[in-house]
């Protein structure tokens, strides 16, 4: 084959097509990694481990984007990860992958909704913040999280073996500034769906039916 002729494969790219490349991902094939926090070393350097192949999500697909969300209402993250199907379009090559979490059954959590009415209505760009004792944690509400995918608006904490909450503060879009302790008369529990409207309140309420 003459050099003009290579160019002009080249340049038709053919060699990035399923037929060229076969089974063979132009990312090297490799697998998915999970990295679980092990928290602070000795000197303050945050730790990680691989468990991907522990719990089998060392998928070899062409990953391209991760969501995250409470896909089976457990009180527990779900992981879907989309593939790429490269230039076939051909979705039976790389169906996505879930990869449920049944952590949530034994653990306390709490999941919050926000509906924003002076902010915009998904609450997006809104942080919450929640004590537990000497502790804090904080979520910002996202929107366009990742590549090709979105995590869900619903923020979870995880609280361990904690069964309620200190305080709940929400900063939101518009400036205001909400902070709750009780939940009428009663402390914040934990392993519920809190919902809370921008100036009208909060309310606790049962996860959605699976």
């Amino acid at each position: 084959m003459s050099a003009v002729a290579h160019i002009k494969q080249y340049k038709t790219g053919a060699f990035y097509r399923d037929e060229f490349r076969g089974d063979i991902s132009w990312n090297g094939y490799e697998r998915n990694v999970l990295l679980r926090n092990e928290g602070k070393d000795s000197d303050g350097t945050l730790q990680f481990t691989d468990i991907a192949m522990a719990v089998g999500a060392d998928d070899i697909k062409d990953g391209r984007g991760v969501a995250i969300a409470d896909f089976d209402n457990d009180g527990s993250l779900d992981i879907v990860i989309n593939n790429s199907t490269g230039d076939s379009g051909d979705a039976s090559k790389a169906r996505p992958a879930l990869l449920r979490n049944n952590i949530g059954v034994r653990r306390s959590w709490l999941a919050i909704e926000l509906e924003g009415t002076e902010s915009n209505r998904n609450g997006v760009g809104a942080l919450v913040t929640i004590e537990t004792g000497a502790e804090t944690q904080t979520r910002l509400v996202s929107a366009g999280s990742g590549f090709a995918s979105q995590n869900s608006s619903r923020l979870y904490f995880g609280l361990g073996e904690k069964k309620q909450v200190g305080a709940l503060a929400v900063r939101w879009p518009s400036g205001r500034v909400e902070r709750f302790e009780k939940i009428g008369r009663k402390p914040i529990g934990a392993r519920q769906l809190l919902s809370i409207i921008e100036g009208v309140g909060i309310q606790a309420r049962p996860l959605p039916a699976k």
